[in-house]
């Protein structure tokens, strides 16, 4: 799709396909659907025909076909045509056609005429667009579209800065000459076709199953649900009006549209469109003249403030339309036509979209319409923005635009601005001194009375703008005036009504929003070209405080391919889409995912509905779950013959099977690393040899992570008061070497390395304390839940091969007793010290499975509990790896703890905060350090503000046992805050619309009734 047709596609991803347009089910909020169930009719109607999505990959076959018109039957007679004889005879050169073609330009007149006379009350003021020009007899507009820009999680120190800057672009505008302009904020819906499109194109999905839910249906349903909420996307236009019109243009103009009934005449005809070519060549010259003067504006517009572009064509296409059909639902398939040129006989075309109505006393306009055939019916209500109190932004407010989009409506903004220079400025304001001081001699000198406060302050305001303009140099003091309507819509008048009360009650008390009269003439305000309505409730500010509204600003997170993780909850709802691997193939960074939550936040859940969509997209997830309720992902019927258990603690687990040196591999030779052609060998003499010696290398420092690991898995196995011996670890490290660190090795012979050192070696230190870490350490051995490291006498502990059939593999580790919290190691009992040691392996095991396949496909690891990972050396060394090697390997790492610290490195190891590209924190339960933690990890400043969001990501209630006041399950959906990048979102994981993953959340929890909503992992 090209970069010019980019807001097309926000509605109509797909409007150069020869496909019919579709309104998706869900594009229209709920109130309309159930405001056309309460008008439809009793009686019974046909069934209508099926409705599709916006997009799917259901076979044209499943389509039901059309079946043919059937015309009324008729006699055989009837079917031809009646020959009427000609009574004057056959005349001969008669004009074949002449008169038929007179009738229909007759016809055609008359149809002129009675369309004016119809459309005298209701005719636009626009004569044309050119371009992004649009233009009427007086007056042209420049149109340009500034992309929406982020606000939520930005220090206050950038979010000043964002409005200071979009302040210079407006002072920069009034000294190029610009005095007015007119703002347009429309709403695109949110393009679920579209991501629909670039999700199959992006995936590799696994095969359908029979009976199991078909990848169609997945992708039917997560339109279905993203839509139900109606998301939207802004678009904020800039319309720049330019100089004046000269008088010539404008002439020519009124005389062309006047000539416009005669075109078809024999001479005034020719002399009309003559006249018609003189008007649109005047235009063109005009509009040249003015070139310089549009690179000018172009230029600032284009600055840091606003990043603004001159509207394509279909941008302005997509103005026209939405201005012309305020008050109807949201066209997801609305059409585009044409080269952005409208023609003065294209504009009634605008007037036609949609009728319009007016009954006075009822504070509303009656809007009504076809929408993709379908009749509708809004009730739209313009409201004005009123007194305006100081307004502390961005310290404790939202920008005073954007005031009411958390309450889901997708509210559209006209603002009229005049811009004002510094010296028309001054004079204003000396004058109104001038009359103000002359009422104060008016009541203390003619009447020697006392004069009221209020001139008193007046005066001191003007003085202190003309002050402010005086000794300002950076142009931020520049006056506005101007007009702000904001348009509420609903279904019925009772809903349109109740929206505008609670626009109000959030508006309130610093800004006032009025309800004026002539409503349908504040209607037609938001359309381009049309004049103002009235000059009430005109209010006046510098331009700093007119660009703290910052209109375009709203929530932005993640992209438009990938999985979806929620939807925003900051300020305009909106779908969350998270490409797993952008990270890697984009941007060149790691794909560690710190998961960072109390229990019972919902992290497990989230990380197993985000493995499920990856593993459905085709990439290969393995799962280590040591509490098991992942376990049955495994078992739905989309991952029959794809997906296996391993159990590896209990009574189906296998001997030996997380026996330290089958776990760790040996690099491969066929790895692109050890190619001689690789970039790195390319400043070597000889680079075989090169890449031959990096490949030894390599091998024996696998070799020496096996010693590494096996000592490691041994230490915690024994008590603290063995570990402090001196001897121990000398001990371990001696039996160890002796053993090597090839593959073939398995911890049974360290153990009989340590007996042997017990029994024959010199020193009698060393002897005493082999035997004493020996005794210990057959016993641990012995436990039933060691067997998975301690292979059988003869075995060397297998480790089957990676099957790279199957794309989901889960760990998991039933029966598994983690240490308690917060309790001396030394009163562990022994089946709680070989949980450490058990994770560790299980943890390397999973690393394993990931990195035996190949490079370049897509995988997902999901590790929960790294808390006891963190314990050891080696697992950190594992954490390290996750975090570097990620990206080469192409590998998407969910690592779940229940604490910042794990990742940032507070007891010694190495920070990873500088990995996380993407970072996701849930409830951290109110605890004062694990928030600060987890600002560190999002890289949040300390003492913003952000510390009351984070303690606050609870259920949104209170928690009390009092059955009548409690309100802990207010907001069922967990909550969330994630990084990706420098974006920085809150998320609610809301999955309450996804009933077709209805079983999905049934295996991920066992509660159903709150597995829906992401309920307690």
């Amino acid at each position: 799709m090209s970069l010019n047709k980019d807001i097309a596609a926000l509605f109509d991803p797909n409007f150069d396909e020869p496909e019919p347009p579709v309104v998706p089910p869900g594009a229209l909020p709920p109130s309309w659907a159930a405001a056309m169930r309460n008008a439809a009719p009793t009686a019974p109607t046909a069934e209508p025909a099926p409705q599709h999505l916006a997009w799917s990959q259901v076979p044209e076959a499943s389509m039901p076909p059309v079946e043919p018109l059937r015309t009324p039957t008729a006699s055989p007679a009837a079917t031809e045509p009646p020959v009427v004889d000609d009574p004057a005879g056959p005349r001969r050169g008669r004009k074949r056609g002449k008169t038929s073609e007179a009738e229909f330009d007759r016809q055609r007149t008359a149809a002129k005429k009675q369309a004016k006379r119809d459309r005298k009350a209701i005719r636009l003021a626009l004569t044309g667009v050119d371009g992004n020009i649009t233009r009427t007899r007086s007056t042209s507009t420049a149109w340009f579209v500034q992309p929406p820009g982020p606000w939520n999680m930005r220090p206050v120190g950038r979010q000043r800065q964002y409005i200071r800057s979009e302040a210079l672009v407006l002072a920069n505008l009034a000294e190029s000459g610009v005095t007015t302009l007119h703002r347009r904020v429309v709403r695109t819906p949110w393009p679920v076709r579209q991501w629909a499109q670039q999700h199959d194109a992006w995936a590799e999905p696994i095969d359908d199953m029979p009976g199991a839910l078909s990848w169609a249906d997945y992708l039917h349903g997560h339109q279905h649900a993203m839509l139900w909420d109606n998301p939207t996307l802004k678009g904020r236009y800039w319309g720049i009006d330019l100089p004046p019109r000269s008088r010539l243009g404008q002439a020519l103009d009124a005389i062309a549209q006047v000539l416009g009934n005669v075109l078809d005449w024999p001479l005034l005809g020719r002399l009309a469109r003559l006249v018609r070519r003189w008007a649109a060549d005047a235009f063109i010259n005009e509009r040249d003249t003015m070139a310089e003067h549009l690179a000018t504006i172009e230029r600032h517009l284009a600055g840091q403030g606003v990043r603004a572009r001159p509207a394509t064509p279909g941008q302005m296409d997509y103005l026209l339309r939405r201005s012309a059909t305020l008050g109807l639902p949201l066209d997801a398939d609305g059409v585009l036509a044409g080269g952005g040129d409208w023609e003065a006989s294209d504009i009634p075309a605008l007037e036609d979209l949609a009728q319009v109505a007016l009954t006075p006393g009822d504070g509303y306009t009656t809007v009504s319409g076809l929408v993709d055939g379908r009749d509708y019916t809004g009730y739209a209500i313009v409201l004005t923005v009123g007194r305006m109190a100081p307004l502390p932004i961005p310290e404790r407010m939202l920008p005073w635009q954007v005031i009411g989009d958390p309450s889901g409506e997708p509210i559209e903004w006209s603002e009229r601005i005049r811009v004002h220079s510094k010296g028309e400025t001054l004079r204003k304001m000396r004058r109104l001194t001038s009359k103000i001081e002359a009422q104060f001699d008016h009541y203390t000198v003619e009447h020697d009375e006392s004069p009221p406060q209020e001139l008193a302050e007046q005066h001191t305001r003007a003085q202190h703008v003309i002050s402010d303009i005086e000794e300002d140099h950076s142009g931020l003091s520049v006056r506005t005036e101007g007009y702000y309507r904001l348009l509420v819509v609903g279904a019925s008048p009772e809903e349109a009504k109740n929206k505008v009360a609670m626009l109000r009650e959030m508006y309130a008390p610093h800004i006032s929003l009025e309800q004026e009269h002539g409503q349908y003439q504040l209607l037609r305000e938001f359309m381009p070209g049309e004049r103002l309505a009235n000059y009430a409730h005109c209010r006046r500010m510098n331009v700093e405080a007119l660009s703290a509204g910052m209109a375009a600003v709203g929530d932005r997170l993640g992209d438009r391919t990938g999985v979806v993780l929620g939807q925003t909850a900051s300020i305009a709802p909106r779908p969350v889409i998270w490409d797993l691997f952008a990270a890697h193939s984009k941007k060149d960074k790691s794909g560690l995912t710190p998961v960072v939550a109390v229990p019972g936040s919902g992290k497990t859940f989230l990380a197993g509905v985000t493995v499920y969509q990856a593993v459905r997209a085709g990439a290969y997830g393995v799962v280590l779950d040591p509490s098991g309720p992942l376990k049955k992902l495994a078992q739905l019927p989309e991952f029959r013959g794809i997906a296996e258990v391993h159990a590896l603690t209990g009574r189906s687990s296998r001997p030996g099977s997380l026996n330290p040196y089958r776990v760790i591999v040996d690099p491969r030779r066929t790895d692109p690393e050890y190619d001689p052609a690789s970039p790195d060998y390319l400043d070597d003499l000889d680079p075989a040899a090169a890449a031959a010696a990096q490949y030894e290398a390599d091998m024996r420092a696998a070799a020496a992570e096996r010693i590494s690991v096996a000592v490691s898995v041994l230490k915690m196995m024994l008590t603290p008061a063995r570990l402090e011996h001196e001897w121990t670890e000398t001990v371990l490290q001696t039996a160890a070497n002796k053993v090597g660190g090839e593959r073939h090795h398995n911890l049974r012979e360290v153990l009989d390395a340590i007996a042997v050192i017990g029994g024959e070696d010199e020193n009698v230190d060393l002897r005493t304390c082999a035997r004493s870490v020996h005794q210990d350490l057959v016993m641990m051995a012995d436990l039933a839940e060691a067997r998975v490291l301690f292979p059988e006498e003869g075995t060397r502990g297998e480790v089957d091969d990676v099957d790279s059939s199957i794309r989901l593999t889960v760990l998991t580790m039933p029966g598994l007793q983690l240490p308690p919290e917060h309790t001396d190691p030394s009163q562990w009992t022994p089946q709680q010290r070989m949980a450490g040691p058990l994770m560790h392996m299980a943890a390397w095991l999973a690393n394993r499975l990931v990195y035996e396949l190949p490079r370049h496909v897509r995988k997902v690891l999901f590790l929960d509990e790294n808390k006891y990972l963190e314990q050891t050396g080696a697992g950190r060394t594992l954490n390290q790896r996750i975090s570097r090697d990620s990206r080469k390997w192409y590998v998407r790492a969910l690592v779940c703890s229940q604490l910042p610290d794990d990742f940032l490195g507070v007891d010694g190891s190495d920070d990873k905060s500088a990995l996380s590209y993407e970072v996701i924190v849930g409830d951290l339960g109110g605890n004062a350090h694990a928030i600060e933690g987890g600002l560190k990890l999002l890289n949040l400043p300390l003492g913003e503000g952000y510390e009351d969001l984070l303690a606050n990501l609870g259920s949104g209630g209170e928690d009390t046992l009092d059955e009548d006041t409690d309100t802990s399950d207010f907001d069922q959906a967990r909550r969330f805050v994630i990084k990706m990048a420098d974006d920085i979102e809150l998320v609610r994981s809301d999955w309450t619309h996804f009933t077709h993953l209805a079983h999905v959340f049934d295996a991920l929890n066992s509660r159903a009734t709150r597995s829906a909503f992401g309920g307690a992992a």
